[in-house]
């Protein structure tokens, strides 16, 4: 499989909602995705297979100031397992320090341990936790990963 990381923009809209229907339920709407693919204080990034031109994943994240706050991060559930995440946060975080971020947040669900290993092995480390944080009433760790980029 031949794959390639892309930013994404407003013409990927469909194939965002799409993705977050099969891989989260539908968390966010049309319109919150609009508004992902289009403020510029968001990066928003994609993997796509090559050959089909398909998402098979995406991310998205916040700057503030010098932090990143990854808001979503999805698989294909077709495609999960296959490294695809990895390849993708790797890539962001990378990006990060280009930025001159020093910390990169994201939630993630107290009972997802795959997302949990995913990010322990790349450096993420727990910080908090945040009560009913989710619609089912489900809570969220709170990860931190420090990027070293302090001058």
């Amino acid at each position: 499989m031949n794959l390639k990381i892309i930013q994404l923009g407003e013409m990927h809209l469909n194939d965002c909602v799409d993705l977050d229907q099969k891989s989260s339920n539908g968390l966010w709407s049309k319109s919150q995705w609009e508004k992902e693919l289009t403020d510029p204080k968001r990066i928003c990034l994609g993997i796509i297979e090559l050959q089909t031109k398909k998402l098979l994943g995406l991310c998205s994240a916040w700057l503030v100031i010098d932090e990143l706050h990854i808001t979503f991060i999805a698989v294909d559930p077709r495609n999960q397992r296959k490294g695809i995440g990895k390849f993708l946060l790797s890539d962001l975080i990378k990006r990060s320090k280009s930025l001159q971020i020093n910390h990169i947040f994201l939630e993630v669900k107290q009972n997802n341990e795959p997302a949990k290993a995913l990010y322990n092995s790349m450096g993420f480390k727990t910080v908090g936790k945040r009560s009913n944080f989710y619609q089912d009433g489900s809570d969220a760790l709170l990860l931190n990963k420090e990027t070293n980029n302090r001058s």
